[in-house]
């Protein structure tokens, strides 16, 4: 989850035990529904912090307990294999940690939202939304601080040459938004990519 880490000096398991109620349900074979509310007990689970002599990584912060009570929605909707379109909504409330002040590195609010669209034949156009509000991060002095929030749009195609080859580009952080998801770490603005794969075993 987080790629800045530094080597750590010790591993725990993680233990997360959960208790939900929900509902799902669908209508004509192509919307689909979902939401929960989950209440979550976790042990020895890693929070992430600056490592306060040189700010270059981050180190693991074992919190030996901690709870957080989750809302999670979800929709879906689907026509066959031209079309479909999804979003999800999370909520995480964390409280009762005994160790640290805050979850660090733990995201309260997240929103992701996809498209995927057969335009033609041997043509696909995607595009994928993530926003969340900003984690807690904690200080070279112990204090605690809410990091902003952030906004990210992808957008991407496809097209097939051939049953082997296909063409793509993606197009990352098409409003050139400036984030941290992680603190001390800003992303990426603009920017594309692009290739060609090969399919290997493609009769």
């Amino acid at each position: 989850i987080n790629p800045w880490l530094a080597q750590p000096d010790s591993l725990f398991n993680t233990r997360v035990q959960e208790r939900y109620a929900g509902f799902k349900g669908s209508v004509d074979n192509h919307f689909s529904y979902s939401a929960k509310v989950g209440f979550q007990q976790y042990r020895n689970i890693p929070l992430f912090v600056n490592d306060p002599n040189d700010g270059k990584t981050f180190l693991i912060a074992y919190e030996p307990r901690m709870e957080a009570l989750q809302l999670h929605g979800e929709v879906e909707y689907t026509m066959g294999e031209q079309f479909s379109a999804s979003a999800s909504l999370n909520f995480n409330q964390f409280t009762k940690l005994q160790k640290e002040k805050k979850a660090w590195g733990m995201i309260p609010l997240e929103l992701n939202a996809g498209l995927r669209w057969q335009l033609l034949k041997d043509l696909w156009l995607h595009a994928d939304l993530w926003a969340w509000d900003g984690a807690q991060y904690r200080g070279n002095t112990g204090d605690s601080f809410k990091g902003d929030g952030g906004f990210d749009l992808n957008t991407g195609a496809e097209f097939r040459i051939t049953k082997n080859f296909n063409l793509w580009i993606q197009l990352n952080n098409i409003l050139n938004n400036k984030y941290e998801r992680w603190h001390q770490y800003e992303s990426f603005g603009f920017n594309v990519l692009g290739g060609v794969t090969y399919s290997f075993n493609q009769k």
